[in-house]
């Protein structure tokens, strides 16, 4: 295989297994539903083997369970485990923030400009820009601890999406939840911003617990 090639089967892969996630996660994919390597081939136009690994990293991950003669089969992430996860989040990010003290003039640049553009993002309602905001603010947030575990954590529990499910379900309640949200990431930048640690983890913990309440309801 070329590199050429190894990088779109790769590329493909991660296309595909994002997709997937994202259908377990919001309950497209419920709980027991059995995923058909040919049949998803099929549906994505490629071969069974980047189907093949992307299920195993689901595997991996929890998401899905697969056994000899049976298949693999969604395990599913109900409501109580997506708030659990928020839970294991806010405890990282405090931590990122502890470890990315003293904060660079350059890494509060980009914290507020993100900050503001979710504030730019709110105001014209537009929800996608506002979490593709919110995303990138909390990913450097975790890039600046220097902890490249923490990064693994991210990427293998798949908060891109899982961040992306949760602002959407406030955002789908008419986007008067995401107010606070600006509100709290504007309070959070300014006590980055003052070199306040304690401060700040503070602010940590009160975002990721409101977004963690968009569940309660489930």
């Amino acid at each position: 295989m070329t590199a050429g090639a190894a990088l779109k089967r790769t590329c493909m892969r991660d296309h595909i297994r994002d997709m997937l996630v994202e259908r377990i996660l919001d309950g497209t994919y419920p709980a027991g539903t059995q995923l058909k390597e040919l049949a998803l081939a099929r549906e994505f136009s490629v071969s069974q083997a980047p189907i093949r690994e992307a299920l195993r990293e689901l595997e991996g991950s929890g998401l899905v369970t697969s056994e000899r003669f049976r298949g693999t089969r969604v395990r599913g992430a109900d409501y109580g485990e997506m708030r659990e996860s928020y839970e294991l989040r806010s405890m990282m990010e405090e931590r990122a923030v502890q470890l990315a003290a003293p904060f660079a003039a350059s890494l509060l640049d980009e914290l507020e400009q993100r900050a503001r553009g979710m504030a730019r993002a709110m105001r014209h309602a537009d929800w996608e820009r506002y979490i593709d905001e919110a995303l990138s603010f909390h990913r450097r947030l975790i890039e600046a601890s220097g902890n490249r575990t923490f990064l693994t954590v991210w990427d293998s529990l798949h908060w891109n999406i899982r961040g992306r499910i949760a602002l959407r379900q406030i955002a789908q309640r008419g986007g008067r939840g995401l107010r606070p949200l600006v509100d709290l990431h504007k309070s959070l930048c300014a006590r980055l911003r003052a070199q306040d640690v304690a401060g700040a983890t503070d602010k940590v913990h009160s975002i990721f617990a409101r977004i963690a309440a968009a569940f309660e309801t489930g």
